[in-house]
């Protein structure tokens, strides 16, 4: 205060609140997780980097209390400091209530003339992935004051800088020597900006140069998880998940999620719990948690009771802690049905609502969730379809934008080549050994990553292709990405916000039909006895359609594309839906037009149209076919129609009139139906109650 008065005495004056000073700087070995909070500590300035677990309700508590003459109103007012062990100014006289004044006179309380403060407390707990091995996390009690209360939340990682001191019991004549000791909070700081690298000039050219690749998003998948072979198409969706969608919260408080959920599904010893932890490695912040050892409170939120009082308190679980990152679950496939379901809102929603003890709380669970499983039997049962080997819910399923199948395809060609991978892997001599790898080098410890950071500010750019990487039986291996590079370039993409165009909407709006006319054929032939190929498929609702606009929206920003996202970005998410699926994928825009072609189940039809062929042969015979239809030249008619009508939006249209439109809408290189197709076409359509032709006037109605 001496300082500041003479300084500027003014400002001295106006003064309403104690002066209250934040001390940065290099605390030395006083910079400390829970873990190093030592008897050598008491009574010192300390820093602290931990995770909030838990944090109590902020009340108020008295600073100064006011007391009038009881039964008197003579203005008479007098005032009294209180101070208690978390004050740093000891004073002999604070803290008793006056009961009279100097002239006897009998004083009463006055509440609403005293002084308050917030108070507040809240545990600090050692980061996961911060304890040494084979010991739990340790943690420490924070207690807040002021406007430091109600700065943290469960899940936030923070700095908070204070005062160690004990609190010994003042009840009994005899004391055993042990006293709880406390932090006492002078500034609470959050760590939201993880300590990474900064970017240089060099980092910037060399992303954009990688961008302006053909191959960008082939480099960039290849360069995921480098170590395990194969499942290019996995580490695609892995890698769009990394970069994610754009969140957007509407004026009438609708909160559409931007982040991206993937379920990898598969036969054992696939590489999926070797993906969940690269993705790990590369995250700025992810909790790792397995489904047999969490239950549904443990991944969302709990309100605990202290024991001892009557204080609720609130425990954050894993989804919370991993706000704003990524939470890895393995063995998603054990978790009990109950805990299951207790994670489909924040899964959606992106938060944690608890109403309990009288109690309404809502957390923030903004995290993408990325989940292994095995099949329902173990193992991929080839005689079931995909969704009884998947053995999981649609309620659950329609959460995750992407559901991967990993199988274990046994084949000599892959057989080699897996064993190829894995036996040049353990060739390779790495440097430091004792050293942390992986995930344990990425995050081995707060302070010691900023240190590494402060070492990197002066050198020069990251490295962008590992180098010395040998190929398989002598060739020349393919290019792939440095860890280091592979992050910055993600957190590069992060920062844009492209907005779909008018193009991408079109194309959204058409692959959205597509995927439900897949879907809704594939439900029909289950119901009929006499269809070929019958295939259920996994189900197509609004949160497919989201999906598809999310991973649009993480391409273009792969693409580092600012403004808009494109048709492109559209067909390689489209794509990558459908292969995660197990559907086949377009690869021309033929192929497009036909829904998939062989995949398609082939729909019910007489006795004449009862036999199956390949398209080559199918198209073959298009030209000279007059009074049949191949089953893919079915199902683009059946697509065709809908959309025709979808799009005209008119309950009938003349025969000649539909053809016609039909035939417009085909794409280049693709037969025109003649009349004969035509023609059998709507018949067998009719027969599958999807439209009524009127014989009087020739005009068809659509029915659906």
């Amino acid at each position: 205060m001496t300082f500041l008065k003479d300084v500027n005495d003014k400002a001295c004056r106006q003064l309403k609140q104690p002066l209250k000073l934040d001390i940065q700087g290099s605390f030395g070995r006083n910079h400390v997780t829970p873990r190093g909070m030592h008897c050598t500590q008491l009574h010192q300035l300390v820093k602290v980097e931990g995770i909030v677990t838990k944090s109590g309700l902020t009340a108020p508590k008295l600073l100064q209390s006011m007391h009038v003459r009881k039964n008197q109103e003579d203005g008479h007012v007098e005032q009294r400091d209180h101070r208690d062990a978390t004050s740093f100014v000891q004073s002999s006289a604070a803290g008793a209530m006056p009961s009279h004044d100097s002239e006897g006179n009998e004083l009463a309380l006055e509440i609403g003339l005293s002084v308050y403060k917030d108070y507040q407390t809240f545990l600090i707990q050692e980061a996961p992935e911060n304890s040494p091995p084979g010991q739990i996390p340790r943690s420490i009690d924070v207690i807040c004051e002021g406007d430091l209360a109600d700065k943290a939340k469960p899940g936030d990682r923070v700095q908070v800088t204070g005062v160690y001191k004990p609190f010994p019991a003042t009840k009994g004549d005899f004391t055993t020597g042990i006293w709880p000791a406390r932090l006492i909070a002078t500034s609470v700081s959050l760590l939201k900006d993880m300590t990474e690298a900064p970017f240089v000039s060099d980092d910037v050219k060399n992303i954009k140069n990688i961008a302006a690749r053909e191959d960008a998003f082939e480099l960039l998948a290849r360069s995921f998880a480098p170590s395990i072979c194969g499942h290019e198409k996995v580490k695609a969706g892995l890698l769009l998940q990394m970069i994610g969608g754009t969140e957007k919260n509407l004026p009438n408080g609708t909160h559409l999620r931007g982040d991206i959920n993937v379920l990898l599904v598969g036969d054992p010893s696939c590489g999926k719990s070797q993906m969940l932890r690269f993705v790990m490695n590369i995250a700025p912040l992810a909790i790792s948690t397995t489904g047999r050892g969490s239950s549904g409170v443990g991944l969302t939120a709990a309100m605990i009771k202290e024991p001892g009082s009557r204080e609720f308190t609130l425990e954050a679980g894993a989804m919370v802690l991993a706000d704003r990152g990524f939470i890895c679950i393995d063995e998603f496939d054990k978790m009990d049905i109950k805990d299951r379901v207790a994670i489909h809102e924040a899964m959606e929603q992106q938060c944690v609502t608890i109403a309990k003890a009288g109690m309404h709380v809502t957390l923030n669970a903004r995290c993408s969730v990325v989940a292994a499983a095995n099949p329902i039997y173990g193992n991929f049962d080839p005689s079931l379809d995909l969704a009884k080997n998947i053995g999981m819910p649609d309620s659950l399923l329609s959460r995750f934008d992407l559901v991967f199948v990993v199988r274990d395809l046994t084949t000599e060609e892959i057989d080699r080549k897996i064993a190829t991978q894995v036996l040049r892997q353990a060739q390779m001599r790495l440097s430091g050994v004792g050293g942390r790898r992986g995930v344990e080098h990425m995050h081995s410890n707060i302070l010691e990553r900023r240190q590494e950071v402060d070492l990197r500010k002066t050198q020069e750019a990251t490295e962008v292709y590992v180098k010395g990487v040998p190929g398989a039986d002598g060739q020349e291996a393919k290019q792939v990405l440095t860890v280091d590079f592979l992050r910055k370039y993600l957190r590069y993409c992060r920062r844009l916000t492209p907005k779909l165009s008018e193009e991408a909407q079109v194309a959204i709006g058409e692959k959205y039909c597509d995927m439900r006319m897949r879907f809704q054929s594939g439900f029909d032939d289950l119901m009929n006895p006499n269809a070929e190929n019958k295939k259920p498929r996994l189900a197509v609702t609004t949160r497919t359609l989201e999906a598809l606009i999310r991973l649009s929206t993480a391409h273009a920003k792969l693409k580092l594309r600012k403004d808009e996202v494109l048709p492109e970005d559209v067909n390689e998410a489209y794509k990558l839906m459908l292969i995660a699926r197990e559907e086949e994928a377009p690869e021309s825009a033929a192929a497009v037009a036909l829904d998939g072609g062989d995949d398609a189940p082939a729909p019910a039809g007489g006795a004449s149209q009862g036999t199956k062929r390949t398209r080559d042969v199918a198209f073959e015979g298009q030209a000279g076919e007059a009074g049949g239809i191949s089953a893919s030249r079915f199902k683009s008619l059946q697509t065709l129609v809908g959309r025709t009508f979808a799009s005209l939006d008119e309950p009938q249209l003349s025969r000649g009139e539909l053809l016609e439109t039909i035939n417009a809408g085909l794409l280049a290189g693709e037969p025109a139906f003649s009349e004969g197709e035509f023609s059998t076409g709507l018949d067998r359509l009719e027969e599958e109650n999807k439209i009524m032709t009127v014989a009087e006037t020739g005009a068809v109605i659509f029915v659906g």
